[in-house]
């Protein structure tokens, strides 16, 4: 039974269920070694492509510890959100760390029980002392600077902790009446704030609405990564890196054209770059990367079928393996200087198309000496990704 198909009636779902790719051949055996795996040649003339990211840079990102902030609202969205982290990511991590945000309007009497200020700090406190040291959680209740301000007090939260990653729930305690039209598709006006203000904070959206749901504990997650050569979309693959626990399966996917029958030099160099990732984690001798080597990953290309956009063929191949997370990039920097939005068109039409839970992965390109002082490492320029 698909579970985020609403639409469909649940008898007709359970006559066509969804087949689940098997990762049991090509999958484990790059995960386990045993397939071939070509790698990038060293010594090499050839200059590398703009989407490739310094190698200490990368192994900074995923030995960095992790903070969270999440926002809730006591909403099932928001209240799932908080279970995913505190149930998951912060157990399996010991060293990460997270804020809850409550921004509480005391004008607002018609609130459930569960929803006003103090009966919702009580609940959260509640599961966070159940789960996690004291060390390890803040929360943060703030009063409502002016209607409409959530959004910018999330930022500010975001970037005063600073945050690496900001969890969401999808839709507020109004639903689809506090949605807003973007590309035709509906986003709540709190995530659409986060999206649209733009820094180095990846957002986890999740759109489920029971935790039972969740890929937390023993459930193995799914995460399929949209990629292509450029610089967000490797930082997309490592926050599903880093966000993974051992058994997890990342799908890292390509969508060619519909009229592509061969590889061309630019589908070839995607290829080559994930294939030559995947044979870091097999490398003892690669420290960082190594420490992935239980993950189940494969690389995928995904042709396009006719009249189908590239935002429908990530969905349509995320359905097929039943994926938890879809995880995408945004190059926050490059696209501001140009006047434009922080995400993609491409990018936000797949997580507006998905029913999945999403990721956002924001990457600002910065001279690697003030990434060093962000990220609290040595960075090189002696490799690159």
């Amino acid at each position: 039974q698909d579970r985020r198909a609403p639409t469909v009636p649940p008898a007709k779902r359970r006559l066509h269920p969804r087949p689940r790719r098997d990762m049991s051949s090509a999958g484990q055996q790059a995960a386990s070694g045993s397939a071939p795996v070509t790698t990038r040649l060293k010594g090499s003339k050839q200059m590398p492509t703009a989407g490739w990211i310094d190698v200490p840079v990368c192994e900074a990102l995923l030995t960095k510890d992790i903070k969270v902030l999440t926002s809730v609202d006591g909403s099932p969205n928001s209240m799932v959100a908080l279970k995913y982290i505190t149930d998951g990511l912060l157990q399996q991590d010991r060293r990460a760390f997270v804020r809850v945000l409550h921004v509480y309007d005391e004008s607002k009497k018609y609130l459930p029980p569960e929803c006003t200020r103090d009966r919702l700090k009580l609940a959260v406190e509640s599961l966070l002392t159940s789960s996690v040291s004291s060390k390890r959680y803040q929360l943060a209740w703030v009063r409502k600077h002016a209607p409409g301000s959530t959004g910018q007090q999330i930022n500010e939260a975001i970037d005063s902790l600073p945050a690496d990653f900001a969890c969401m729930g999808f839709f507020g305690l109004k639903g689809t009446k506090r949605d807003i039209t973007m590309l035709g598709a509906t986003l709540r006006t709190n995530v659409a704030d986060v999206l649209n203000r733009g820094n180095s904070c990846s957002l986890i959206c999740i759109k489920d609405e029971d935790p039972e749901l969740l890929p937390i504990r023993t459930k193995k997650a799914v995460f399929v990564v949209s990629v292509s050569l450029n610089k967000s979309s490797t930082k997309a693959f490592l926050d599903a890196l880093r966000l993974s626990k051992p058994g997890d399966e990342i799908h890292v996917v390509y969508v060619k054209s519909y009229l592509e029958r061969e590889d061309s030099d630019y589908t070839a160099e995607v290829r080559l770059k994930y294939e030559g990732f995947f044979a870091s984690f097999r490398d003892d001798g690669q420290q960082t990367f190594s420490n992935f080597h239980d993950r189940l990953v494969k690389f995928e290309l995904v042709s396009k079928e006719r009249r189908e956009s590239v935002p429908q063929a990530v969905v349509r191949y995320a359905d097929e393996v039943e994926a938890d997370f879809l995880v995408v990039g945004a190059s926050v920097k490059d696209r501001v200087a140009r006047g434009k939005k922080p995400v993609g068109s491409v990018s936000l039409q797949i997580c507006l198309m998905t029913e999945r839970n999403f990721i956002v992965a924001n990457w600002i390109d910065v001279a690697p000496q003030v990434y060093d002082n962000h990220v609290g490492r040595s960075t090189s320029m002696r490799r690159v990704w």
